[in-house]
Protein backbone atom coordinates (compact mmCIF):
# COMPACT_ATOMS: atom_id res chain seq x y z
CA UNK A 1 0.00 0.00 0.00
CA UNK A 2 1.32 3.13 -0.81
CA UNK A 3 1.57 6.31 1.93
CA UNK A 4 -0.69 9.26 1.30
CA UNK A 5 0.88 12.68 1.76
CA UNK A 6 -0.44 16.28 2.62
CA UNK A 7 -4.30 16.76 3.49
CA UNK A 8 -5.58 14.29 1.41
CA UNK A 9 -3.63 11.38 3.33
CA UNK A 10 -4.47 12.78 6.59
CA UNK A 11 -8.08 12.91 5.84
CA UNK A 12 -8.05 9.53 4.58
CA UNK A 13 -6.11 7.92 7.65
CA UNK A 14 -8.70 10.31 9.94
CA UNK A 15 -11.56 8.41 8.43
CA UNK A 16 -10.39 5.04 8.78
CA UNK A 17 -9.81 5.57 12.15
CA UNK A 18 -13.08 6.69 13.05
CA UNK A 19 -14.23 3.98 11.09
CA UNK A 20 -12.53 1.79 13.31
CA UNK A 21 -13.56 3.54 16.58
CA UNK A 22 -17.00 4.77 15.40
CA UNK A 23 -16.71 8.02 15.48
CA UNK A 24 -17.73 10.74 12.63
CA UNK A 25 -15.36 13.12 11.27
CA UNK A 26 -17.29 16.60 9.71
CA UNK A 27 -15.26 18.98 7.72
CA UNK A 28 -15.63 22.01 8.32
CA UNK A 29 -15.44 25.02 5.57
CA UNK A 30 -12.06 27.55 7.06
CA UNK A 31 -13.47 30.26 4.44
CA UNK A 32 -13.38 33.46 6.58
CA UNK A 33 -12.54 31.50 9.88
CA UNK A 34 -9.84 34.64 10.38
CA UNK A 35 -11.71 37.12 9.45
CA UNK A 36 -14.56 36.55 11.41
CA UNK A 37 -15.09 38.17 15.20
CA UNK A 38 -15.03 34.83 17.82
CA UNK A 39 -17.39 37.65 20.42
CA UNK A 40 -20.27 35.53 20.49
CA UNK A 41 -22.00 38.92 20.56
CA UNK A 42 -20.92 40.17 17.38
CA UNK A 43 -19.52 37.55 14.99
CA UNK A 44 -18.87 40.19 12.28
CA UNK A 45 -17.41 39.36 9.03
CA UNK A 46 -15.23 41.74 7.78
CA UNK A 47 -11.30 41.48 5.78
CA UNK A 48 -10.72 44.90 7.06
CA UNK A 49 -10.47 43.08 10.87
CA UNK A 50 -7.72 41.54 9.36
CA UNK A 51 -4.70 44.13 9.83
CA UNK A 52 -2.20 41.66 9.02
CA UNK A 53 -0.64 38.31 8.66
CA UNK A 54 -1.04 37.88 12.54
CA UNK A 55 -3.44 40.48 13.85
CA UNK A 56 -7.03 40.50 14.52
CA UNK A 57 -8.64 43.26 15.37
CA UNK A 58 -12.68 43.49 14.71
CA UNK A 59 -14.00 46.62 13.20
CA UNK A 60 -17.30 46.11 14.74
CA UNK A 61 -16.47 46.01 18.54
CA UNK A 62 -12.70 46.08 18.65
CA UNK A 63 -11.57 42.37 19.82
CA UNK A 64 -7.82 41.50 19.35
CA UNK A 65 -6.33 38.35 18.70
CA UNK A 66 -3.72 36.72 17.16
CA UNK A 67 -5.46 35.64 13.33
CA UNK A 68 -4.98 32.31 13.89
CA UNK A 69 -6.35 31.87 17.18
CA UNK A 70 -9.28 33.81 15.97
CA UNK A 71 -9.66 31.27 12.90
CA UNK A 72 -9.15 28.35 15.02
CA UNK A 73 -12.05 29.53 17.69
CA UNK A 74 -14.27 29.93 14.91
CA UNK A 75 -13.59 26.55 13.14
CA UNK A 76 -13.73 24.94 16.68
CA UNK A 77 -17.53 26.37 17.34
CA UNK A 78 -18.58 25.27 13.65
CA UNK A 79 -17.34 22.01 14.55
CA UNK A 80 -19.35 22.10 17.88
CA UNK A 81 -23.01 23.34 15.72
CA UNK A 82 -21.87 19.56 13.79
CA UNK A 83 -21.57 17.57 16.88
CA UNK A 84 -19.06 16.66 19.40
CA UNK A 85 -15.40 18.14 19.32
CA UNK A 86 -12.43 16.17 20.76
CA UNK A 87 -9.04 17.26 21.50
CA UNK A 88 -6.50 15.65 19.30
CA UNK A 89 -5.69 12.85 21.89
CA UNK A 90 -9.02 11.98 21.05
CA UNK A 91 -10.68 11.29 24.59
CA UNK A 92 -12.45 14.40 26.30
CA UNK A 93 -10.77 15.94 28.91
CA UNK A 94 -11.17 13.96 32.62
CA UNK A 95 -11.85 10.45 30.57
CA UNK A 96 -10.41 8.25 32.63
CA UNK A 97 -8.60 6.42 28.90
CA UNK A 98 -7.08 9.77 29.04
CA UNK A 99 -3.11 9.87 29.21
CA UNK A 100 -0.48 12.39 30.52
CA UNK A 101 1.76 13.75 27.35
CA UNK A 102 5.45 11.22 27.03
CA UNK A 103 8.25 13.62 27.50
CA UNK A 104 10.50 13.94 24.89
CA UNK A 105 13.54 14.46 26.82
CA UNK A 106 16.79 12.00 26.74
CA UNK A 107 16.73 11.36 30.20
CA UNK A 108 12.95 10.09 30.23
CA UNK A 109 13.55 8.01 27.01
CA UNK A 110 16.43 6.48 28.65
CA UNK A 111 14.53 5.76 31.77
CA UNK A 112 11.76 3.69 29.75
CA UNK A 113 14.79 1.59 27.35
CA UNK A 114 16.19 0.85 31.25
CA UNK A 115 12.82 -0.25 32.83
Amino acid sequence: MRAQHGWYGLEVALRAKARYTGSAIHKINPAYTSQTCPNPACGKVDGKSRKSQAIFSCTSCGHTEHADIVGAKNIKTKGQAAGLVVSGRGDPPGSAKRQAPRSTAPAAQAARAAA
